[in-house]
């Protein structure tokens, strides 16, 4: 390790070791200011250098410096303060000094720390959500198309069979949904009716504004004006694009990970994990909450009864609203954790909003 060595700025004197670039050999040096000119000196040689010619490497602790010359030759030194006082002659170095003191200001650090960690959270909580939105938006009527289309036959393909509703139930229902699909302006809005065990009861809209019914959620219903409801709650996803949110959400989260940590396998191309992820959408509370106030106003204008979701909604969570008082309702520290950890609002504050439009 170089010795080091502190001397007054008239009489400046850093002792280090001096590598040519030519061989890897190390060699006992110092270097001097006379008169504003530097001088190396090797034992064996003395060269006179130009202070302008001469990259100093920054500060870091007290880790050795590193002053590269012309022709590949390198002095190194651990006298930082003697190397930061040259640069103070020289009237240079002033930002890797100033650095080097905000990296040794704890008090700074601590700062940085906070601002960092909560300029991630408003990225992710805020800046994430508003930037998908935009993009979403903006996205092109091929690729949307393209996307569903692919998400559907991906269902198709693996866990969904054709309907195995007569052919008169699903005309009838057809019928009663046809003047809903009209609601949203510019969106050519239709419904499918599919079978599936692994998915149960259950219904989904795809960004192109396809909308699918399982026969279970067919058969859950014990009115029409249920399923109603249900197609209300999906529109409300259609005609705020949460699907086309929810996939460019998820890559944007994928690609500022990568930025964060370097790991490349978090991201991919979104035509590829496009439909996986629609497949595993799980919607923001927000997006729920907009869906359910979309599917209210609706039914509203429509004049149906609020009361159709409720009863859809209970009969899903698998209580209904004849045995509601019997229900265990959960401890207030428990509902407060299960809010918390959903993605999804809870189902008592989804049903509460409808039943206070019923009043």
């Amino acid at each position: 390790m170089p010795s080091t060595s502190v001397s007054p700025l008239s009489d400046m004197e850093l002792t280090g070791d001096y590598y040519s670039g030519a061989t890897s050999r190390r060699r006992p040096s110092r270097l001097c200011l006379d008169d504003d000119q530097l001088i190396l000196d090797t034992g064996d040689e003395r060269h006179r250098l130009e202070w302008h010619a001469i990259r100093v490497s920054p500060r870091v602790g007290n880790t050795p410096r590193y002053l590269h010359l012309l022709e590949d030759g390198v002095f190194e030194t651990s006298d930082n303060d003697g190397v930061d006082a040259l640069t103070r002659h020289f009237q240079t170095g002033r930002l890797s000094r100033w650095v080097h003191r905000l990296e040794n200001h704890l008090g700074l650090i601590l700062i940085a720390a906070v601002v960092a960690a909560l300029t991630t959270l408003g990225s992710f909580l805020y800046g994430l959500p508003w930037t998908s939105k935009v993009v979403a938006d903006m996205m092109p009527a091929s690729v949307v198309d393209s996307l569903s289309q692919t998400t559907l036959n991906t269902l198709d393909s693996s866990v969904m069979q054709p309907s195995t509703l007569p052919t008169d139930r699903q005309a009838q229902l057809q019928s009663t949904f046809a003047p809903y699909l009209e609601t949203i302006p510019g969106q050519d809005v239709h419904v499918l009716f599919r079978h599936s065990d692994a998915v149960g009861a259950n219904a989904m809209a795809l960004p192109d504004g396809t909308i699918v019914f399982t026969d279970a959620m067919v058969a859950l219903a014990k009115d029409d004006q249920e399923l109603v409801a249900v197609l209300s709650h999906e529109l409300g996803h259609v005609a705020h694009n949460h699907g086309m949110q929810g996939v460019v959400h998820s890559s944007l989260t994928a690609w500022l990970l990568v930025m964060m940590t370097g790991d490349l396998t978090a991201f991919a191309d979104t035509t590829v994990t496009g439909p996986a992820v629609l497949l595993n959408l799980a919607y923001s509370r927000d997006m729920e909450r907009d869906a359910d106030q979309y599917a209210l106003d609706l039914m509203q204008a429509r004049q149906v009864d609020p009361g159709h979701f409720i009863a859809i909604m209970q009969r899903l969570e698998g209580g209904d609203s004849s045995d509601e008082n019997q229900r265990d309702e959960a401890s207030g520290w428990q509902t407060a954790i299960n809010g918390l950890m959903s993605s999804h609002p809870l189902t008592d504050e989804r049903i509460a909003r409808f039943r206070a439009a019923e009043g």
